[in-house]
């Protein structure tokens, strides 16, 4: 038989528990015998809390759902032309000398096609266009309907053409959605919570054209300002081609000084270079950007790293950052680069000892 005090204890709890969340209940809504000045107080309430919890909504559905629906949706479409078996007529409306005939769909749905970029061991396998500037296809889809994830793109100063030689730096743009879509995983090189062992298994970038295969290896990997708010700005996106050695080896100075990781490819003035470029997160500053650099990989050579070369992928401990992350983290003092992998750049004070390049 039950104890007398347990079950008057036990009532007491619910009884007061009740009490609790009527009390709550009484305090939020409209109650019989609340004056008019509470009665307006707690309907200004909801409403703030009905508003706030819409908000919230559209926020989550603009920045996390929609983007995921645009994604699924693009990635659907997308596909269903890559796997199309192309038709006599499609390869006919292709561009003279073309010569990878499987992109004819993909041309025939929209003739801002330029090519197809794969990077390995990543989501990243999508068409690239290139429109009349840069930024028609920020927020425009494949279809060339309007979407917020929008399509990666060339920059439309580069040159694609069979009868021209490509830009000696060919620049594709790409959104960073957060999520496994478009150039997340590029924004991830540059990511605190991914390291080295992340990117030693994505360095080598495929991109074909409509007249050309071609692989590509990373030799840079940069966290740059856009705006001068954060210090002197590195203009990357306005080297599309070099006037001179000098000015090549400059520019690919700069890169190997301000990347976060070396892979030890060395670059040669006539090299055709590669760029990435994306929204950066992380740091805190707005308006920044990931810049991915990769150089194409020559007759003879093999388009990939091997194990032995992996290994040999380190960290730089001090790359050059805009003014305002200097101050956060060690400042950029020497180059652990070595200066046998630009050919022409000669080694002076500035380039830290061998012997710590390889520590």
């Amino acid at each position: 038989m039950p104890d007398v005090n347990s079950v008057i204890k036990t009532k007491r709890k619910k009884k007061k528990k009740q009490n609790i969340f009527a009390a709550i209940f009484q305090g939020l809504i409209p109650w019989k015998g609340d004056s008019v000045g509470e009665i307006v107080r707690k309907i200004v309430f909801l409403v703030s809390l009905v508003l706030l919890a819409v908000t919230g909504f559209v926020i989550l559905d603009t920045y996390v759902f929609a983007p995921a629906r645009d994604t699924n949706k693009y990635n659907e479409e997308i596909l269903t032309l890559y796997n199309q078996a192309p038709t006599e007529e499609q390869v006919e409306q292709l561009p003279e000398k073309s010569i990878n005939t499987k992109y004819a769909p993909l041309y025939a749905a929209n003739n801002d096609f330029v090519g197809w970029i794969e990077i390995v061991n990543t989501s990243v396998n999508y068409p690239v266009v290139q429109g009349k500037d840069n930024e028609e296809y920020l927020h425009m889809g494949y279809n060339k309907e309007y979407s917020y994830s929008g399509t990666l793109f060339a920059d439309y100063e580069n040159v694609f053409s069979p009868t021209e030689p490509m830009s000696a730096n060919t620049i594709i743009y790409g959104h960073n959605m957060l999520v496994d879509s478009f150039f997340t995983e590029v924004a991830r090189y540059y990511s605190p919570d991914y390291g080295l062992d992340y990117f030693k298994e994505r360095a080598v970038i495929n991109f074909n054209t409509l007249y050309e295969n071609a692989s590509y290896k990373i030799f840079s990997v940069m966290l740059l300002n856009t705006t001068d708010n954060y210090g002197e700005v590195f203009p990357y996106q306005t080297k599309i081609n070099f006037s001179s050695r000098q000015q090549f080896n400059d520019f690919v100075a700069e890169c190997f000084d301000r990347s976060k990781f070396y892979t030890g490819v060395d670059v040669k003035y006539g090299d055709e270079l590669l760029t990435l470029s994306t929204c950066e997160f992380k740091s805190g500053l707005s308006d920044m950007r990931v810049v991915v650099l990769a150089r194409k990989v020559r007759d003879g050579e093999s388009a990939e790293f091997t194990e032995e070369e992996k290994n040999a992928f380190f960290e730089n401990p001090t790359p050059k950052l805009c003014d305002t992350m200097a101050e956060w983290y060690p400042p950029f003092e020497k180059r652990y680069w070595d200066p046998a992998w630009l050919e022409g750049y000669k080694k002076d004070d500035s380039f830290a000892d061998i012997n710590d390049i390889n520590e």
